[in-house]
């Protein structure tokens, strides 16, 4: 069966210290026929010995694009996942590779896979910029893989869910129904009432737009909760 893979969809390789490195991914790459590569902020060139790893494809060295700093490199991108080594207890959520290709298939603008420094991954602050992150399960005793296994397994899983059209990944956490979020939405409208920011715009309008706000970032239970906790103390 034909796979599909997602032209807009890029691995960004993040401090790359090795140029072996960078010619591996994009081999790793190349074989789940994903070609979309940049580099951010690299410490090594890319040279011959990146050439050789990436044996037959050199084409997507070439083709890889440049950045100095991550933000200009996640400009034109809706859809940000950043690999890294420990699932975090706060922050967005740590998708398995499985789950993140599925909801790089239903996104439908660009998506940027981060990977980041050999050593060390990537920062807190770049985890920051990610809507989603992507953690591999490993031995817990010794949980490393290079950056280009990294790269293959992340590469082979978005190459086996193109067979199929999949639904957008979630968390696994209890997702607020809509008399649920009836109540945040009555919430906003009382507090963009209360503050006259409605006064400029016609208020039917702005109300839809924060609806399909709240709605598109589908959110939990427990995150609606906690924004009506909010908005009730401020409405005091």
């Amino acid at each position: 069966m034909a796979r599909k893979t997602p032209d807009d969809c890029r691995f960004i390789l993040v401090g790359a210290s090795h140029s072996g490195n960078i010619g591996a991914a994009a081999r790793a790459m190349k074989t789940m026929a994903l070609t979309g590569l940049d580099l951010v902020a690299p410490t090594c060139e890319v040279d011959d010995q990146a050439r050789a790893m990436a044996s037959h494809a050199v084409d997507v060295v070439e083709a890889a694009r440049s950045f100095n700093g991550l933000n200009e490199a996640l400009a034109e991108h809706t859809l940000v996942l950043g690999l890294t080594a420990r699932p975090r207890r706060d922050g967005v959520p740590a998708l398995d590779p499985a789950e993140a290709a599925a909801m790089i298939h239903a996104e439908r603008g660009s998506t940027a896979v981060l990977f980041g420094r050999e050593r060390s991954g990537l920062t807190n602050e770049e985890l920051g910029g990610c809507h989603r992150l992507i953690h591999i399960p490993a031995n817990p005793d010794y949980p490393s893989l290079n950056l280009a296994a990294a790269v293959q397994l992340m590469a082979y899983e978005i190459y086996r869910h193109g067979s199929t059209p999949t639904p957008e990944a979630g968390d696994g956490a209890p997702l607020a129904a809509g008399a649920h979020l009836e109540g945040l939405h009555e919430q906003i409208a009382a507090l963009v009432e209360q503050s006259g920011y409605s006064a400029n715009q016609p208020r039917e309008v702005l109300g839809r737009r924060l609806r399909n706000f709240i709605n598109r970032s589908r959110p939990s239970v427990e995150e609606v909760n906690l924004l009506r906790g909010i908005l009730k103390r401020i409405l005091r």
